[in-house]
């Protein structure tokens, strides 16, 4: 004989009163929704990728600094979790075990190359949020040189070695100072090994941090058009002829309510100069989205 406990159950079931199968929309609720009830809003970054992002410093990195704003958009807290890029696996193996795991709702700082592999079909892209690049950097005798003239008075150019710029230094007979890394191009600068460096834009950031005497500066005499122009070429303003890529959070693919607020925060901190101010903050060159 049923006890009362479980005649209750089934005479619920029986009728309605306790639905036993139910739609997705009345069984789940959305991301977005869980993060307004919580108040806090989970976000994953790597923890050693200064100046995006870097774990117990202060200041954070303009990553984690965006992401507040977003979240202060919403009223929310951030809720911060760290997941290394730079082991074996990279950013593919950091989305796994941050995001389809269901740590965050939100990785930062992922590079958009035009090709969606890395988001493995579960993730999406947000709106690009800025566009980092290659700039370069001068000191000594080559302070105010134009790049055409470092090219002409064959100045070696530090450049990471099997990398786009590389190449194009290369196919072009132009005199290179090859280094395995960004941080060792820069280390050859404070060195005074080199005068002349052509890095991505968050290198002369990192190398200042490290080495704060360094007197190298970024050249306002440097665009990609001024390079092409150098050696007599047309400026080609896509691919590597714009040196620049857009940089998108991540969410996963099922949370569109969350995405569709992440896209409109970045719209307003676009607008409002907030996103600006916050990378020059680190001495970091802000280069607006590529993307409409």
């Amino acid at each position: 004989m049923l006890n009362n406990k479980w005649l209750k159950i089934l005479v619920g079931i029986m009728f309605g009163s306790l639905p036993l199968i139910c739609s997705a929309d009345e069984t789940q609720r959305s991301t977005f929704e869980k993060i307004q009830e919580r108040g806090k809003m989970a976000v994953c970054a790597d923890p050693y990728s200064y100046p995006y992002s870097i774990k117990n410093i202060t200041p954070p990195g303009f990553d984690v600094e965006i992401m507040g704003e977003l979240a202060k958009l919403g009223g929310f807290e951030l809720e911060m979790h760290w997941s290394d890029t730079g082991t074996r696996g990279g950013m593919s193996r950091a989305l796994r075990n941050s995001m389809l795991k269901g740590r965050c709702h939100l990785f930062a700082g992922v590079g958009d190359n035009g090709e969606d592999d890395v988001l493995m079909g579960q993730m999406k892209f947000t709106k690009a949020y800025m566009a980092v690049g290659y700039v370069m950097v001068t000191q000594n005798e080559a302070r105010d040189l134009t790049i055409k003239q470092i090219i002409d008075g064959e100045i070696p150019i530090g450049v990471q070695m099997s990398t786009p710029m590389d190449a194009w230094l290369h196919d072009r007979g132009i005199k290179r100072a090859l280094q395995a890394d960004n941080a060792r191009v820069m280390r050859d600068m404070v060195r005074g090994e080199t005068n002349v460096a052509i890095v991505f834009s968050h290198a002369p950031s990192q190398a200042k941090r490290v080495h704060p005497e360094a007197t190298f500066e970024l050249s306002e005499n440097y665009s990609a058009a001024a390079l092409y122009d150098a050696v007599e070429e047309d400026y080609v303003g896509d691919g590597l002829g714009q040196q620049l890529w857009d940089l998108k959070f991540v969410v996963r693919k099922q949370d569109k309510t969350l995405l569709d607020f992440i896209n409109k925060g970045i719209e307003t901190l676009t607008e409002n100069g907030t996103i600006a101010r916050l990378v020059e903050k680190y001495d970091v060159p802000y280069f607006p989205p590529l993307e409409d």
